[in-house]
């Protein structure tokens, strides 16, 4: 990993941590830290970390590209959710894409949330994204993909 892409990757993990230990005035802090300090690529790289990050969680090891099926659920309940907002999709895609090494489909997802004129509005797509790794990561036992019934 070259320089340029380990301060991304480094303060992704930083927000993935606060996000799961649920400090999210920090896990936000270090998003504005993310944006400012690593423009461009950046945020792809720290896209790309999150969601493997969640591959690794729910495989208990960093598993081979494949099929995934994502849970949607309500963070605060656990319950399944019934309705999706367009971000919570969005998301959904972009871990499906990249647990399946859909490099196409993901540089799509990621050009699609760069379009977003407003910065606030697109922030809240990245918000999504983590708080979808870090709740699952933090209400599904590690290796939960491997253990049936959960996938």
């Amino acid at each position: 990993m070259t320089e340029q892409h380990r301060k991304p990757v480094r303060l992704a993990h930083a927000v993935l941590q606060a996000a799961v230990e649920q400090d999210l005035g920090k896990a936000e802090r270090l998003l504005h830290r993310l944006n400012a300090e690593c423009p461009g690529p950046g945020l792809g790289d720290a896209l790309v970390a999150w969601c493997d990050a969640l591959a690794e969680h729910a495989n208990d090891g960093m598993p081979e590209f494949g099929k995934v099926r994502v849970l949607d659920i309500n963070q605060e309940t656990g319950a399944q959710l019934t309705e999706l907002t367009p971000t919570q999709r969005w998301a959904n895609r972009m871990i499906v894409a990249r647990a399946a090494g859909d490099r196409r489909a993901f540089e799509a997802l990621l050009a699609e949330v760069n379009a977003i004129g407003d910065g606030r509005e697109r922030g809240r797509y990245v918000v999504e994204l983590v708080l979808a790794v870090a709740g699952t990561i933090r209400l599904f036992p590690r290796g939960y993909a491997r253990m049936g019934g959960v996938s």
